[in-house]
């Protein structure tokens, strides 16, 4: 189906309202669901699990090692974060026990990681241990602040941000650090967890991950840059072509489906066409 089809939909289905469903663009991970992430649409990049489990409303893993990765990533139909346009607030509710951080061989690393990339490439990265942690936008990142603070003594609120105003580190709501994103990175990402064979930690203990955008954006925009376009349309055709969101061939969290009834059918595509005719999230 060609753009040119789509328009001439679009002034038949024009009395369609947008239903209300959970922003495409919104990652959500709760340990309450007693169900580990990949079931909850993050993917695991990791090279060990490392123990990992989810009970009694507590994702835990470890002990991780120096030898191997354990982290999960947020997979964004399209790839479409812009941080020129948009923030982005990654935030992990999570407890460190014995999460390491310093400079091991000429390079920074903490034992928890949460890290930030987008489509052009534009990132910034939270290296976290159980005593200190700091902001990172190079490879290095032994010139990067720092900042001691005990995360090893409860549950606290640690949030990664970036956006056209830079990178934020804030820790239960109180801004730590800054520091601007770095360029020339690769694929868009949004991941927690211990992402660096330089690090490792005892035991790390989370109740929830969110990833969500400063703004809201709109049933149809599927890559996350608020705009609904013929990228989106590309997307959309794949979802619609599987159609149940039970498949395993359907992307994570089935974005696709907007009135949320387990497809993606003719009446998501109804849907579709008035946000397609509108272009701009509202």
């Amino acid at each position: 189906m060609t753009t040119n089809t789509i328009c001439s939909i679009v002034a038949a289905l024009a009395v369609a309202s947008l239903a209300a469903s959970a922003l495409a663009c919104d990652r959500v991970y709760q340990a309450s669901l007693s169900t580990l992430p990949p079931l909850q649409g993050w993917t695991f990049h990791g090279s060990a699990v490392a123990n990992s489990s989810a009970a009694s409303g507590t994702l835990t893993y470890g002990p991780t090692t120096s030898s191997g990765t354990t982290y999960w990533s947020a997979d964004l139909s399209g790839g479409g974060m812009d941080f020129s346009l948009v923030t982005w607030s990654l935030t992990a509710n999570v407890r460190l026990t014995n999460s390491t951080f310093g400079n091991v061989s000429g390079f920074r690393r903490g034992g928890f990681v949460l890290s930030l990339s987008d489509k052009a490439g534009r990132w910034i990265i939270a290296d976290i241990g159980s005593g200190a942690l700091g902001l990172r936008n190079d490879n290095n990142g032994t010139s990067d602040p720092q900042t001691n603070l005990n995360l090893g003594d409860g549950f606290h609120q640690v949030t990664l941000e970036a956006g056209p105003g830079g990178g934020r580190l804030l820790v239960d709501g109180n801004q730590i650090q800054t520091l601007p994103l770095a360029a020339g990175g690769g694929a868009v990402d949004a991941g927690f967890g211990d992402e660096s064979i330089l690090a490792s930690a005892q035991l790390t203990e989370i109740k929830w991950v969110t990833l969500v955008p400063s703004v809201d954006t709109c049933p149809g925009d599927l890559n996350c840059d608020v705009l609904v376009d013929d990228q989106d349309f590309s997307i959309f055709v794949q979802a619609y072509n599987v159609l149940v969101c039970d498949d395993p061939a359907m992307p994570p969290s089935c974005p696709a489906d907007f009135n949320n009834d387990g497809l993606v059918d003719d009446a998501d595509f109804a849907i579709f066409v008035v946000a397609y005719n509108r272009l701009v999230c509202e």
